[in-house]
Parts: C-alpha cells; sequence; structure tokens
C-alpha cells in the first residue's frame, strides 16, 4: 500500500469514527428542545453520511485500482454535508455555546471529506496514466 493510500484509509478511517461522534451529537442535540431537534436531525444525518462513507472508503482505499469510485463518492458526500451544514447553522444561527459546539463538529466531516476527495482524485489521475 502507498504512502498515499495509506493517508486516505486514516482519513476515511478518520471521518468514520468523527461521523459516529456526530451521530451521538445530533441525537443529543435534537433531545434538547423543538428548534434543537430540527438542526439535531440534520447533524445526525451528516453523521450518518459520514459514518456510512468513513466505512464504504476505508474498503475501497484497499484497492487502488477503485480510487476512482472513493473520488466520485466524495463528491457525493461533500455536497450533502455542506448542505447540512447550512441548514444547522441556518436554523440554529449559533446563538449559544452548544450549538456552536454542534457546528465545530458538522464542519469538520465536510473538511475531512474534501482532504480525501483531493487525495483520491491526484491518486486516479496518476492510476489512470
Amino acid at each position: 500500500m502507498s504512502s498515499e493510500a495509506k493517508r486516505v484509509k486514516l482519513l476515511t478511517l478518520a471521518e468514520m469514527f468523527l461521523g459516529l461522534i456526530v451521530l451521538v451529537g445530533g441525537i443529543v442535540a435534537a433531545a434538547m428542545g423543538p428548534l434543537d431537534m430540527i438542526a439535531g436531525l440534520a447533524l445526525a444525518c451528516e453523521g450518518i453520511v459520514g459514518l456510512i462513507f468513513g466505512a464504504k472508503g476505508a474498503l475501497i482505499a484497499n484497492v487502488p485500482a477503485r480510487i476512482g469510485k472513493l473520488a466520485r463518492i466524495a463528491l457525493i458526500v461533500q455536497i450533502v454535508q455542506i448542505l447540512a451544514c447550512v441548514a444547522i447553522v441556518y436554523i440554529t444561527g449559533a446563538d449559544e455555546q452548544h450549538e456552536l459546539v454542534a457546528i465545530a463538529g458538522g464542519v469538520l466531516l465536510p473538511v475531512i471529506s474534501l482532504v480525501i476527495l483531493l487525495l483520491s482524485r491526484g491518486m486516479a489521475k496518476r492510476a489512470e496514466r
């Protein structure tokens, strides 16, 4: 396994574990109140997407020939996670402390998936040559 493939594998595992944490945080936020419920559900959905993407991405990263598939999935995940972040910020307005923590956790997932997208695209282009 190349060093880039190892980086992608570690990042997908980090995405998976952070997705699990964000999922739990979303469920906790949803239990806090009616306005927080909608934002909490958006956060939980983002966590589920991150969890599934991380698990599937870790499996795909093992086979360098299929890394192009990971790049396509990462692009879709990136769009979904950014939309969820926008929804969370729009709903909550980030007025209170726990909402800032939820937004920070929700923003970290798209950043990791962006790095995965860039690395996997680079690997896929080099594999095509």
